[in-house]
């Protein structure tokens, strides 16, 4: 120890001002290790610079009193740099032991002050990553740094004012270890300390003989009595009313005989327990609740009394109250302050949260819930008491009123009873996950075997997102859907031609319709005539140009004909996938070739215009005349006229299918005639009956009238 004492304390001497780098105290106490090789042997040297930095510590922490007078600050500051410095030692793998560092934390939090612990564990906190590397739960280091907080944990408990400290040790805990962590848990279901009864508190010696004695007196004086009745009938002694002492006293006892049940439940596999605790609830609830409705009452009074003035300011409950203002770290006993505590809102509210911890406790031992816990894992929490029916249904009415008298205590009664419920909630999972022995409820990341290996996520689903990253196909509906792309090859083009979408059989409605296209494009003609003829007579008032002269007449060409061309024929309509008779669906080139269908003539254009077919004098081709431009409305009510007669025959083939070989080419005209007669009864030219057609809309002359439908059937 005297060996290395002087490279400690040149060590210390050469430590700049706080703060220091980690580099910086690197190298030093390397150096420091360096100069000391030769001084001692290897085998004791961890061991002799483990003892003097911790005596080091130490001899500072006991200057604490006087320092924390002086110089606070001076003194964390140098605290901190020292632990600083044996994490460093620590870090150097033949210094010290790699628990050292927790070892002399242990010692240093027992013996210094609530609040140097708590600049002590900020140090800690800053530290985190670098004292807890390597840590493995369960073993090593990680057992003295729970054992460590878990004893600064039981000091705070009794102080009572450090909740924040408290949160902020449990935070670092959850954090350093994993959440699975048995290290902390109570698997063996140990309780605290026995309760001791309180029956005889109050009462001093001399009383307790006085009891003793009356108790004797009145033993004997029922035996007496039983003597005399035996010889005579007699009325029965009355029953004297109890006084309030004894009251209070009986409720004393009663009150105070609940914390049993409450720190060892095991004691309710004892037959008598239950119902002892039953009517010891049922005689306290009523005295909570009426000191419940007082305090309300009082409150209630004090604000309208204060109301009144109008120069006072109105008397509320405080929102925001301060938790220092009440804490028990042990219940007081005394039967003199018993109505003060029942009369204390925190008080009755710690006594109302322990019965809602019991009463939950006691519901995991009905028949259903037993069922699901009952196996042989962890049999230490589990006790051979079973709660019946009808008592378990008293245990639930119990719980409902004791979480309403919570919501009544003021102030923020119902934010209290809230936050009990949710740390309820929570308590029973984790009460099912000890008493399944704390199984490991962490997943595995997600893994699947790919070529027999097993990847990740992002490896199994590249193909898929590489796929989803092409560009789409063309779709093949023109139209979107199915069903839209069917309804616009119906002839369907606006909302209006769905609004009354014609019956089967109304050929005679699509027919107006045509007729009154056909009505629009006579209207559509007469007005471009007219607008004709107003060109020309603008043209003729114009003054007129000589003409060019005539160029001398060309004898023809032996060969040559002047041929004369005859009307263009309408085209056949193309067949339709539905029916050959019916005409093309609108859209395609094709126009209706029936007289009613035809496109106007312009009236300046020849029916049968001479074209020489022979070669021109020039020897160049005589180009065809050029054609006239349709107009864009005409061809408008066209399009619509095509339509309808779309619409009537696709109507109209289901029921009137026989006449489609008589119309011929979509005149609806003709098809709605052959409908006529045929509703009439009308009779061809021979005085029979109109055949019924083949599938091509013939007539077969070879089937009889009487097989007619059957061959429809077929």
């Amino acid at each position: 120890m005297v060996s290395l004492k002087p490279h400690l304390c040149s060590l210390l001497e050469s430590l700049p001002s706080s703060p220091i780098s980690k580099e910086r105290l690197d190298n030093l106490v390397r150096k420091a290790l360096d100069e000391s090789k030769n001084t001692c042997a290897a085998e004791i040297s961890k061991t002799q610079w483990e003892y003097l930095l911790k005596d080091n510590i130490l001899t500072l922490a006991a200057t604490e009193g006087t320092a924390l007078k002086t110089n606070p600050e001076e003194y964390y500051t140098r605290l901190q740099d020292y632990l600083e410095l044996v994490l460093v030692f620590t870090e150097h793998v033949d210094a010290c032991e790699q628990t050292f560092p927790f070892t002399v934390l242990q010692d240093l939090l027992e013996v210094q002050t609530i609040a140097s612990c708590s600049k002590i564990f900020s140090w800690i906190e800053l530290r985190a990553s670098r004292l807890t590397e390597g840590m493995v739960p369960q073993k090593g280091k990680a057992l003295i740094l729970l054992r460590t907080l878990n004893d600064l944990l039981r000091r705070l408990s009794k102080m009572g004012n450090n909740t924040i400290f408290c949160g902020r040790i449990l935070t670092f805990l959850s954090g350093v270890f994993p959440l699975g962590e048995r290290s902390g848990v109570n698997l063996r279901g140990e309780y605290g300390p026995m309760w001791e009864r309180v029956s005889s508190v109050g009462r001093t010696a001399a009383q307790e003989s006085d009891i003793e004695m009356k108790l004797d007196s009145e033993q004997k004086q029922d035996t007496s009595d039983a003597v005399q009745t035996d010889k005579m009938q007699v009325d029965p002694p009355k029953v004297p009313t109890p006084t309030t002492e004894e009251r209070k006293e009986e409720f004393y006892n009663i009150f105070w005989s609940l914390q049993l049940p409450f720190s060892r439940p095991p004691l309710f596999a004892q037959p008598q327990t239950y119902q002892e605790f039953k009517d010891a609830v049922i005689k306290v609830l009523p005295i909570i609740k009426e000191a419940t409705a007082k305090e309300r009452a009082m409150m209630g009074s004090r604000s309208s009394s204060s109301g009144t003035n109008g120069l006072k300011r109105k008397r509320e409950p405080e929102e925001g109250t301060n938790n220092n203002d009440y804490f028990f770290a042990k219940f007081l006993t005394s039967p003199d302050l018993l109505d003060l505590e029942i009369a204390d809102t925190h008080f009755r509210r710690q006594f109302l949260f322990q019965l809602l911890i019991l009463l939950n406790h006691l519901l995991n031992f009905t028949k259903a819930a037993k069922a699901t816990w009952h196996t042989p894992r962890n049999r230490s929490l589990q006790i051979e008491f079973t709660l019946e029916e009808d008592e378990a249904q008293w245990v639930q009415e119990i719980v409902v009123k004791v979480m309403e008298e919570l919501r009544q205590t003021t102030p923020n009664g119902r934010t209290f009873a809230d936050t009990v419920n949710a740390v309820l909630e929570r308590d029973k999972n984790w009460v099912r996950w000890k008493n399944e022995l704390c199984t490991p409820f962490d997943k595995e990341p997600w893994a699947e075997e790919v070529n027999g290996e097993q990847v990740g996520l992002l490896a199994a689903t590249k193909p898929i997102r590489d796929k989803l990253r092409e560009p789409p196909a063309d779709w093949k509906w023109s139209h979107g859907t199915a069903a839209l792309s069917e309804i616009w090859s119906l002839g369907f083009r606006d909302l209006r031609d769905l609004e009354n979408v014609p019956s089967s059989g109304s050929v005679q409605t699509f027919l107006k319709k045509s007729q009154l296209e056909d009505r629009r494009i006579a209207l559509r003609e007469q007005f471009l005539e007219k607008t004709r003829v107003k060109a020309a007579a603008a043209a003729a008032e114009t003054p007129v140009v000589p003409a060019p002269a005539a160029l001398p007449e060309v004898s023809k060409p032996e060969g040559t004909t002047t041929t004369t061309l005859a009307a263009p024929k309408p085209l056949p309509i193309g067949h339709s996938p539905l029916h050959p008779s019916l005409p093309p669906k609108p859209g395609t080139p094709s126009k209706l070739a029936s007289s009613s269908q035809e496109s106007p003539k312009p009236a300046n254009v020849p029916a049968n215009p001479v074209v020489p077919t022979g070669p021109s004098t020039s020897g160049t081709p005589v180009p065809p005349p050029a054609a006239t431009p349709v107009d864009p409305i005409i061809a408008a009510h066209e399009e619509n006229k095509h339509r309808w007669a779309w619409l009537a025959l696709r109507t109209a083939r289901d029921q009137y299918i026989q006449h489609f070989g008589k119309i011929g080419t979509g005149d609806l005209v003709k098809l709605a005639h052959e409908i006529e007669q045929e509703k009439n009864g009308v009779k061809d030219n021979d005085g029979v009956d109109l055949p019924m057609g083949d599938e091509n809309g013939c007539a077969s002359p070879s089937i009889a009238p009487e097989n007619a439908e059957d061959k429809m059937a077929e």
